[in-house]
C-alpha cells in the first residue's frame, strides 16, 4: 500500500507543478495595464485611445463596444513618474519632451473653447495642427492637460470635501462638548460657531477641520487616518469652503451662488495667493471663520453698511500695504464723497460700496481699469449716452467717468463744471476760444435755462399751495418737466447738442406751462374772491336793512 502512495503523490506534485507553471505567468501577462497619467480631464478614454492620438495605445480588437465605465473597471492609476532633475516638479512645463503633448500654459477659467484661438491663431495662439482637423475641444483636453505652477506659486487646490466622522447630532459631537470644557479661544471659537449660520445648517467642526466627532478622546478623535487637518492652511481656505459653496447640488437648497471660487481664482487676492502671499484676504477673513453670519446680519463684516470699514481694515493699514505699493486714502476718500455719505450718513444701502464697484469674491478681475464699465451698471442711461459721444472713442487720453467725476472721491455732479478750469471742469481740456469751448458753453446755455425754467415752476406751485389752490394737475406736469431735465443731464454725455436741445425744450415747455396754469389759477382764485367779497358786503347791507326796518316797525306799535 505504501508503495502505491508513493508514485502516486509525486505525480500529484507533478501535475499542481505544472498547471502553476503555465497558468500563474499566463494570468500575470495578461494582468491589464496601469493607466500611465492623472485621470483629472481625461474621462473619455476613447478619444485618444479609439484612434491612438498622441501616440495613446489603441483599444485592442476585443475591447470594440466597450465603455468608458468598463475601462476604469479593469485599468488602475499607475504611479506617477517622479520628476526628473533636468524638469524640477514645480517648473511650469509648457514645451513637451520629445514626442510628449504640449501643456496648457494658461488657466481654463473661461476658456473652455480651445478652437476660438487656436483654429485661427488668435492673439498668437498655437493653431491647431493640420493632423488636428475635425478634433473638437473635448478632444483637446483628453490630451492637453494644464502646465504644473511655476517656482513660489502654490498648487491648485481643488475643492474636495474633507474626509471625517460626523457626530450622531449636535448634542452628541464630542469636539463641541470637548471645547466648551475649555478656557479661552478653544471654547471662544465654539460660542462663535453657536452663532453662527453654519449651525444652523449643521456645518459642524469635522466638515472642515477632519476627524472624528463621535470619539471623546482627543488621539482617537484627531486621527489622521480619520481624516483630519487641523488648521487649514491658508492656501487651502478658499478651496476648502469651495467644497461645499462650488457645489450646486449643495448650495441649490439655500439660493446661493456657486461660482465665488471661480471669481476668487481670477481675482487680485486669488491671484496673489497663488503665488504664495498669505497675507492677501481669502474667506475667513471677511466671512468671520467660525462666526460666519448671513450677509443681511447687520453686526456681519460683509453686510453692505459694514463693507467699507471691513476693506479699509486692510486696504487704510499704511504698514500692511506698504509691499503693495498701493494707496491707503481710498476710504477716507470715499467716506467723504456723495456715495460714501449716502452709505455710511444715511445708511442707504441703494448706495454703492467698495464691493459694488471692485467685486466681492472677484475682488478687482482683470479688466476692472475699465471703470465706465462698471459706472454703467447703476448709471445705464449715462453709459448709453457716453458710449455714443467722442469721449468714447480709442484714442489715448480720452476721458472716462473718473477723469471728471473721481474715482472714490465722487462729489455731487454740478452745473459750475461747465465752466472753469479746474481739473474736473470742461475748461480743463477746452480751453476758451476753441471750437469745443463753444460747444460746452452750448450745451450749459440750454440745461441751465431749462433749470431756471424749472424753478420758476416750482415757485408758481408754492404760491398756488399757499392759496390753497387743487394743484394736482400742474404737479404732474411739473414732474414731467423735472424728469426732461434729468434726461437732458445725462444725455449732455453724448455731447450732442442736438439731443440736449431737445430735452431741455421739453422740459421748459412743461414748466411754462405749470406757470401759466399756476398763475391763471391764481387770477381766477383773485376774481372769485373779489366776487366772493362783493356778495358778502350785499349780504351784509341786506341784513343791516332788514335790522332798520325791524327796529321802525317797533317803534310804531302802541305801548303794552
Amino acid at each position: 500500500m505504501k508503495n502505491w502512495l508513493k508514485p502516486l503523490g509525486g505525480l500529484f506534485i507533478l501535475v499542481f507543478g505544472i498547471l502553476f507553471w503555465t497558468i500563474t505567468p499566463a494570468d500575470a501577462q495578461k494582468s491589464p495595464p496601469l493607466i500611465p497619467h492623472p485621470l483629472d480631464g481625461r474621462g473619455e478614454c476613447g478619444v485618444c485611445h479609439a484612434t491612438g492620438v498622441g501616440g495613446a495605445p489603441k483599444f485592442p480588437a476585443d475591447h470594440t463596444g466597450r465603455a468608458n465605465e468598463m475601462c476604469k473597471l479593469c485599468h488602475q492609476p499607475g504611479t506617477a513618474k517622479p520628476a526628473t532633475s533636468t524638469t524640477p516638479a514645480a517648473q511650469p512645463t509648457t514645451k513637451p519632451a520629445a514626442g510628449g503633448i504640449p501643456r496648457i500654459p494658461h488657466p481654463l477659467q473661461n476658456r473652455d473653447n480651445c478652437l476660438a484661438c487656436h483654429a485661427t491663431g488668435v492673439g498668437g495662439a498655437p493653431k491647431t495642427p493640420a493632423s488636428h482637423a475635425g478634433r473638437t475641444n473635448e478632444t483637446c483636453k483628453g490630451c492637453h492637460q494644464s502646465a504644473p505652477p511655476g517656482t513660489g506659486e502654490v498648487p491648485q487646490i481643488l475643492p474636495t470635501p474633507v474626509a471625517h466622522t460626523p457626530a450622531a447630532t449636535k448634542t452628541q459631537d464630542a469636539c463641541v462638548t470637548c471645547h466648551t470644557n475649555q478656557t479661552g479661544k478653544s471654547a471662544d471659537l465654539v460660542k462663535d460657531w453657536t452663532a453662527s449660520v453654519h449651525a444652523d445648517r449643521n456645518v459642524t467642526c469635522v466638515d472642515c477641520h477632519g476627524g472624528n466627532a463621535t470619539k471623546s478622546d482627543k488621539a482617537a478623535a484627531h486621527d489622521r487616518v480619520a481624516g483630519y487637518v487641523g488648521v487649514p492652511k491658508i492656501v487651502d481656505i478658499p478651496a476648502l469652503c469651495a467644497s461645499c459653496h462650488a457645489r450646486v447640488e449643495t448650495m441649490r437648497q439655500y439660493d446661493l451662488p456657486t461660482d465665488q471660487w471661480a471669481k476668487y481664482q481670477q481675482s487680485i487676492h486669488g491671484i496673489q495667493l497663488a503665488k504664495g502671499d498669505t497675507q492677501v484676504a481669502t474667506c475667513a477673513t471677511c466671512h468671520e471663520t467660525h462666526a460666519t453670519k448671513k450677509t443681511d446680519d447687520p453686526t456681519a463684516k460683509v453686510y453692505p453698511l459694514n463693507v467699507p470699514n471691513l476693506c479699509a481694515s486692510c486696504h487704510a493699514n499704511a504698514e500692511y500695504m506698504k509691499s503693495y505699493h498701493i494707496p491707503t486714502n481710498q476710504f477716507d476718500l470715499y467716506a467723504k464723497s456723495v456715495h460714501g455719505r449716502a452709505l455710511l450718513n444715511k445708511q442707504d444701502t441703494r448706495a454703492p460700496s467698495c464691493a459694488t464697484c471692485h467685486g466681492t469674491h472677484g475682488a478687482a478681475p482683470p479688466g476692472f481699469d475699465e471703470v465706465a464699465n462698471v459706472c454703467g451698471s447703476c448709471h445705464t442711461a449715462t453709459q448709453d449716452y457716453y458710449l455714443k459721444s467722442q469721449h468714447a472713442g480709442d484714442k489715448p487720453g480720452m476721458p472716462k467717468c473718473v477723469t471728471c467725476h473721481g474715482r472714490y472721491d465722487v462729489m455731487e455732479p454740478s452745473d459750475a463744471m461747465f465752466v472753469g478750469t479746474d481739473t474736473r471742469a470742461c475748461g480743463s481740456c477746452h480751453p476758451a476760444g476753441t471750437a469745443q469751448a463753444g460747444a460746452v458753453k452750448n450745451l450749459y446755455d440750454n440745461i441751465v435755462g431749462s433749470v431756471k425754467s424749472l424753478d420758476d415752476a416750482e415757485a408758481a406751485i408754492k404760491r398756488a399751495m399757499a392759496a390753497a389752490l387743487i394743484i394736482a394737475p400742474e404737479e404732474a406736469k411739473l414732474a414731467q418737466a423735472r424728469t426732461n431735465l434729468i434726461t437732458a443731464r445725462a444725455a449732455q454725455h453724448s455731447l450732442s447738442a442736438a439731443v440736449v436741445k431737445e430735452k431741455t425744450d421739453q422740459s421748459i415747455a412743461k414748466s411754462k406751462e405749470v406757470i401759466a396754469d399756476a398763475n391763471k389759477a391764481l387770477d381766477d382764485s383773485v376774481f372769485r374772491r373779489q366776487v366772493m367779497g362783493i356778495g358778502l358786503a350785499i349780504m351784509a347791507l341786506a341784513i343791516l336793512s332788514l335790522y332798520v326796518i325791524r327796529r321802525e316797525l317797533y317803534k310804531q306799535l302802541p305801548p303794552v
